[in-house]
């Protein structure tokens, strides 16, 4: 029985979306996002969520109902800008050269500015596409719905003659992702790069091998 009242008090709570309740809630999500970070999620409990905030673990029920759904809400405010920015670029009037700059960019700057919520999303994301659930299928949607807009971004750079067509589509956006997702290994907020020059960086690098030389 109590375990059903805190789960009601919960839902409505969440329900009401009080700017306190919220406030707090997010604070609790943002602190698990470090503690799986560095402690890896599947050691890492409730217990050491608690320990960082202060509290004990009984008050983090009023705001989440489990481990995993901490991990739910670090994924979701990990990935969910991902597809419309990556929409936004494909609908954009420039070339593909620039589309993949812009894209490249938003990658990069998905992981800073979701920190260190990327990093726990690509670390469990194996253990995340094993899960038989709506929610870990829903994920792997998004992944695909995603990886089929890049596809498409390079797709037009064959056709149009920008990028070099004796290279595999597939292999060249595993490349890119490959590139990119290698930041939940090493990205910190404190590194002595900028966003703006990691993506510089990856770019040169990406197009610098990619593009059809005049």
């Amino acid at each position: 029985m109590a375990k059903s009242g805190i789960d009601a008090r919960r839902k409505a709570a969440f329900e009401e979306r009080n700017a306190s309740y919220v406030a707090r809630r997010d604070e609790i999500i943002r602190t698990a996002a470090h503690v799986f970070r560095e402690r890896g999620y599947e050691s890492a409990t409730l217990r050491d969520v608690a320990t960082v905030l202060d509290t004990d673990r009984a008050s983090l029920y009023y705001y989440v109902g489990s481990k995993e759904e901490l991990l739910q809400e670090i994924v979701r405010a990990a990935i969910g800008r991902d597809i419309e920015a990556a929409e936004a670029v494909l609908r954009s009037e420039v070339g593909t050269p620039e589309k993949i700059r812009a894209l490249i960019r938003a990658m990069v700057t998905s992981y800073a500015d979701n920190y260190p919520h990327m990093n726990v999303y690509m670390e469990d994301l194996g253990r995340i596409a094993r899960q038989d659930s709506e929610w870990s299928v829903g994920i792997i949607e998004h992944l695909r719905t995603y990886e089929s807009l890049v596809h498409t971004i390079l797709a037009r750079g064959h056709s149009d003659g920008t990028l070099r067509d004796d290279l595999p589509i597939e292999l060249c956006a595993l490349a890119l992702f490959g590139m990119v997702n290698w930041m939940h290994r090493w990205y910190r907020p404190t590194l002595k790069w900028s966003t703006e020059k990691i993506a510089e960086t990856f770019t040169e690098m990406y197009l610098g091998g990619y593009c059809v030389r005049p």
